[in-house]
């Protein structure tokens, strides 16, 4: 892992320069190759060095802030050293945007420490010591050390700032005057054995919506798997398809008439060469598919006559292609209801062994985390014994997406504080949970804000392993789970992905048919990241 340190101001600094190139330097004697970084630029001449990565320019980034946010996370992510030194804008007084808290933004998201270099000619560097460092947390940035420049008396500023930060045990330092030529002489006098405490520090705990989607995109990417889409006949459809083609993440395959497809796709100007199209009237597909759906379903009177039907409509042939194995996974819904999209899995593909109940969970992207949310749109009463499955199968879920699952089981009473039928469900579903899975880390009934405010956790449930660090949320009904998953997305502008469907031996997901592009982009990420851990082959026996 690439040592990570962002440089920014919260205003115009002359030596922040010099304090990147003595850095650099002193980790090049270190053995180190090191590559610089810089985050905006007004395409002047750089002091740093011609050729210079750039993040974007000012204009570009302020006309289209989201996208230029992720062009510069992925451009700093091809970068390839053992150190990355970044470079935050240098304010080129434009009005009307926060300059210092986009440079946190980018630092967050590029996973950097931050070393704020403040220069004592902007007034009291304690004063604006203390309003960079709650800026800096209000934007969950991790500051690994300030450094005051034109300290006047370096020594006095440095003790001064220690004493009044000494609770957060920052790497401190005040200089007087600062070249590029002795920058590395000079930092290694004021920061002194702080010095390697300042390079060596990580960024933990803090993953952003950003972060997340572009990790499961290289995932993806990593290890393809094949997605059937069944709905080209919806646009979105053809432009989620196009650009997932464009990221390399899947091999896609479309459902429906081959002509007709990409003559739609042509006329949106969309890029489907690298898609396969299959017919859902493909005879011999038909009769393959037609011959295994008559005797899984022979009990339920279905004959071959009524299968060969069945199967040609376009979910039933989506899933049976993912049944056989000919697609690793499947993602419909934008133009069909939810049952027309998951019945046929469960009719087909069915559970897991070990799992009594399909679920599903929402993965709440919050701004420094992401939790887990479930059951939010399949079951709408389960039973203790339901619940405590959905527990298990969400967080499998969780780890599959890398979040180590704490498992709060949501009620409207902490602990043993209420009853009632409702709490003592949850209590049950609690107890069978440990039970099963002693390994996972659990508890239960918690009210919400238990689960999730640490102080409110730690006064009504003092010692619960979970109470106050919750990250993935069991509901107890889907009127609730539901209700809940919606306003936390609405009101704290957490970005909701899902739902993803648990249980079932292959990998199967439901789109809502008020689904943005984006939204089927981030579905088949996810049901190709889920496949990858499926084995593959048919499940015909």
């Amino acid at each position: 892992m690439s040592r990570k340190l962002s440089v920014l101001t919260v205003a115009p600094v002359e030596a922040r320069d010099a304090v990147i190139k003595g850095l650099t330097q002193i980790l090049e004697e270190k053995g180190q190759s090191v590559s610089l970084f810089r985050y905006l630029t007004n395409e002047r001449t750089l002091q740093l060095g011609e050729g210079m990565p750039t993040g974007a320019t000012y204009k570009a980034f302020l006309s289209d802030p989201d996208a230029k946010m992720t062009e510069i996370v992925e451009k700093f992510r091809q970068l390839d050293s053992d150190a990355i030194i970044s470079a935050g804008s240098d304010y080129a007084f434009i009005g009307g945007w926060d300059e210092f808290g986009t440079n946190l933004d980018i630092a967050v998201n590029t996973g950097s420490p931050v070393l704020l270099v403040l220069s004592n000619r902007h007034g009291c560097p304690c004063q604006g010591v203390r309003t960079a460092l709650a800026t800096a947390q209000a934007h969950h940035a991790t500051v690994a050390g300030v450094l005051v420049v034109d300290a006047g008396n370096p020594e006095r500023k440095a003790s001064h700032l220690k004493e009044e930060l000494a609770h957060l045990n920052l790497s401190i330092a005040a200089v007087n005057e600062l070249s590029a030529d002795t920058a590395a002489q000079t930092l290694r006098e004021a920061f002194g054995d702080q010095l390697d405490a300042l390079l060596d520090t990580q960024v933990s705990g803090v993953v952003t919506p950003l972060q997340f989607q572009l990790d499961l995109v290289e995932r993806a990417r990593q290890h393809k798997r094949t997605i059937v889409l069944p709905e080209p006949e919806d646009d979105r459809v053809l432009q989620a398809a196009d650009r997932l083609l464009a990221l390399d993440v899947a091999n896609l395959i479309l459902i429906g008439d081959e002509e007709a497809v990409r003559a739609r796709a042509a006329e949106l100007e969309l890029n489907i060469d690298a898609a396969k199209v299959i017919s859902n009237h493909d005879p011999e597909l038909v009769e393959k598919y037609a011959a295994e759906f008559a005797k899984l379903r022979a009990k339920k009177g279905v004959t071959l006559e009524q299968a060969r039907e069945k199967v040609q409509d376009v979910s039933f042939f989506g899933t049976m292609m993912v049944y056989f194995g000919d697609a690793d996974g499947m993602v419909s819904g934008a133009a069909h209801t939810t049952a027309h999209t998951i019945v046929p899995s469960f009719q087909t593909i069915k559970t897991k062994p070990g799992t009594s109940i399909v679920s599903s969970v929402f993965l709440m992207l919050m701004p420094d985390q992401v939790h887990v949310y479930g059951d939010c749109a399949v079951n709408p009463n389960p039973t203790p014994e339901q619940l405590a499955d959905i527990a298990i199968s969400s967080a499998e879920t969780a780890v599959a997406f890398g979040v180590d699952p704490k498992i709060a089981m949501i009620s409207y009473s902490s602990g043993n504080s209420g009853s009632g039928p409702d709490v003592d469900a949850v209590k049950e579903a609690t107890a069978i949970l440990q039970e099963k899975a002693p390994e996972l880390v659990a508890d239960g009934p918690l009210q919400f804000d238990a689960a999730y405010d640490p102080h409110t956790g730690a006064s009504k449930m003092p010692g619960s392993p979970v109470a106050g660090q919750a990250n993935v949320y069991i509901f107890p009904s889907l009127s609730v789970g539901n209700a809940l998953y919606k306003a936390v997305q609405r009101t704290s502008g957490a970005t909701a992905v899902g739902p993803i469907l648990q249980g079932l031996k292959r990998p199967v997901n439901d789109l809502s048919r008020g689904a943005l592009v984006e939204d089927i982009v981030n579905t088949v990420v996810i049901t190709a990241v889920q496949a990858q851990s499926v084995e593959g082959g048919s499940l015909a026996k």
